[in-house]
């Protein structure tokens, strides 16, 4: 059992459970994530308040990006056509903030920066 399995299935926020087995909150955030290893201390702590053992979680590494050469994205209705993000921009009014396309609609819906909404069909 994680330390986060045990901490959830006694119903305590990680300041109670870190009360509990004298460590700092953010301590036990740590241990949580697998950020932190577990102390023999802290693991002796945990079997004599809660009587079970706990294992590491596994560390959490960030994910890697890569830079794609040139990505081509095409939207396609499942009645024939495609459309690309660039042709989507160009149907767009001035100063929309965020377009919406439903394809099973025929329609890009957008919303402008003043809060504006509305919507242009993709295929005529």
């Amino acid at each position: 059992m994680t330390i986060k399995e045990l901490r959830v299935s006694r119903k305590l926020t990680q300041a109670q459970f870190a009360r509990l087995i004298g460590i700092s909150p953010s301590t036990a955030g740590q241990l949580e994530n697998g950020r932190m290893k577990i102390s023999d201390r802290v693991a002796d702590k945990i079997w004599q308040v809660f009587g079970v053992e706990v294992r590491m979680e596994e560390e959490k590494k960030p994910a890697k990006k890569i830079r794609a050469k040139k990505l081509e994205i095409y939207v396609q209705s499942p009645m024939g056509g495609n459309i690309t993000p660039e042709e989507i921009a160009a149907k767009m009014p001035d100063r929309t903030e965020a377009c919406f396309v439903r394809v099973d609609q025929n329609k890009i819906w957008w919303v402008r920066d003043d809060g504006e909404t509305g919507f242009v069909w993709i295929w005529d």
